[in-house]
């Protein structure tokens, strides 16, 4: 991925640039190459483990006692939001140390997938009274075994990482840290992943944020500078 990224790299005085929808172009053909290969990588892993045996039950009995809200689906599904603030908030070079940060974080996950199959506790309902066709289309498109870490909680908060790094507004920043807490609990009561998913998935976008993401920054201002 670094060959991709090096044809986009963001001139010396990129860090300082321009801050809104004149992004979006830039940020979609960061976007297209890395959709592919989610679903590549993603789908791949789900598929391999899903033909495997004796997967792992990464889950406490207790767990599975946790109430199934199909409400929570609108926050679940507003990681799709979260996705395209980016554009019009971050530098062009923000957006490829990000786009970065992203690619290690899905390598690193789906490696953790092969290493550790494993298998939803919850049991999916076959009809959700006015959520079916959501639900349905959820559950055609994601078989239920790239667990842990979990990969929506992990790119959820390597995005809050970076927009709260980004932006300064106090009332904006404590939006994003509500809005990553509501993520993190939409995928609980939805019942799409378990405890251990959520806190290997912070960790994770945690981690990509620290090692990947503000190196890639330091780096590109070090180049400015030079």
């Amino acid at each position: 991925h670094e060959a991709h990224f090096a044809a986009v790299k963001p001139g010396p005085t990129i860090d300082n640039g321009y801050r809104g929808i004149g992004n979006a172009l830039f940020y979609a053909r960061l976007a297209a190459p890395l959709s592919l290969l989610f679903a590549a990588v993603y789908f791949a892993t789900n598929w391999i483990t899903s033909r495997r045996t004796g997967n792992y039950q990464l889950y406490f009995e207790w767990e599975l006692a946790m109430p199934f809200v199909p409400s929570m689906m609108y926050v679940y599904g507003s990681l799709l939001v979260l996705l395209l603030l980016p554009a019009i908030t971050l530098t062009r070079a923000q957006l490829t140390a990000l786009a970065r940060a992203l690619v290690d974080a899905l390598f690193v996950a789906a490696a953790v997938y092969l290493l550790l199959p494993a298998d939803l506790g919850f049991v999916r309902p076959g009809h959700v009274p006015g959520y079916n066709a959501v639900f349905q289309a959820l559950y055609a498109l994601e078989m239920p075994h790239n667990l842990v870490p979990s990969l929506h909680v992990a790119t959820s908060a390597l995005f809050i990482a970076t927009l709260y790094r980004g932006l300064s507004p106090r009332w904006i920043r404590t939006g994003l840290l509500l809005w990553g807490v509501l993520l993190c609990a939409s995928v609980l009561l939805v019942h799409q992943h378990h405890v251990l998913d959520v806190i290997s998935g912070l960790l994770l976008g945690y981690l990509c944020y620290r090692l990947v993401y503000l190196r890639a920054i330091e780096r590109a201002r070090a180049g400015a500078g030079d």
